[in-house]
């Protein structure tokens, strides 16, 4: 396996998009003379600026919005047996309207070990257009969540494509902590068999400090993922939810 040097970022990564406008203004010159016979002091009369029409969004038809997406997410009747919401991690969406475009992470861009392993899911899925989430427990009070990632036309295909080329590549090697201390960090990327175009499965071992475990799986122009920390000693069966959950992405 080939060995890499990862950067010292460890926990679970919240994605948030800022959305910022700017307005432009123009100033009149005065005119650079006067007509022969006219008083220097007669001023012209300024003339009004023009209204400034806001752009409207690019809507993309072929993203879901948040508000449908979250028709998708698991509920207490349709879980697996031993699951149920959490009360915690309440259920989240982008709304109506299709969230801008980020520069980074783009589905397009090709994640590493190293990005898995410091921005977890946040590396894997990029930035979607669209999204629904909600957090989940399992029998054993293990907090797990759940999202389903909406995005333009061909990007969620990228997104497995890039997880795809990891599969076999990380391995074992040490990340430095704050206090300068090496810890041992291993990233596995394996395959998932199951519905839909498939899924990849990444596993970040650490051995001080908090790991994680996620599936990725894409469903045509969709993306679902479910992940795990072993903050309470072990990962949670992600693969088997992911496998159930499924089925309910369109």
């Amino acid at each position: 396996m080939d060995t890499f040097r990862f950067s010292a970022v460890a926990g679970a990564v919240c994605v948030a998009v800022i959305c910022a406008g700017c307005s432009s203004q123009s100033a009149e010159q005065p005119a650079a003379g006067t007509p022969a016979g006219r008083s220097a002091a007669a001023a012209s009369p300024a003339a009004s600026p023009s209204p400034v029409t806001p752009a409207t969004p690019t809507v993309d038809p072929n993203v879901v919005p948040g508000s449908v997406l979250k028709t998708y997410l698991p509920t207490n009747s349709t879980l697996p047996t031993g699951w149920k919401l959490s009360s915690v991690f309440t259920e989240a969406d982008s709304g109506p309207t299709q969230m801008p475009r980020s520069a980074a992470p783009s589905p397009t861009m090709l994640s590493d070990c190293d990005q898995l392993a410091g921005h977890g899911t946040g590396a894997a899925v990029g930035s979607p257009a669209a999204y629904a989430s909600v957090g989940v427990v399992d029998s054993s009070s293990h907090e797990v969540g759940v999202a389903v990632n909406s995005y333009p036309a061909g990007d969620a295909a990228r997104v497995l494509s890039r997880l795809k080329v990891l599969e076999g590549v990380c391995g074992s090697t040490y990340e430095q902590s704050s206090s300068g201390q090496l810890s041992p960090v291993t990233v596995t990327v394996s395959a998932v068999d199951g519905p839909a175009e498939g899924g990849v499965l990444v596993k970040v071992d650490r051995t001080i400090y908090v790991g994680q475990k996620f599936v990725v799986m894409q469903i045509g122009d969709r993306v679902l993922s479910v992940s795990s920390d072993n903050k309470y000693g072990k990962f949670a069966d992600v693969v088997a939810l992911a496998k159930a959950i499924a089925p309910r992405v369109k």
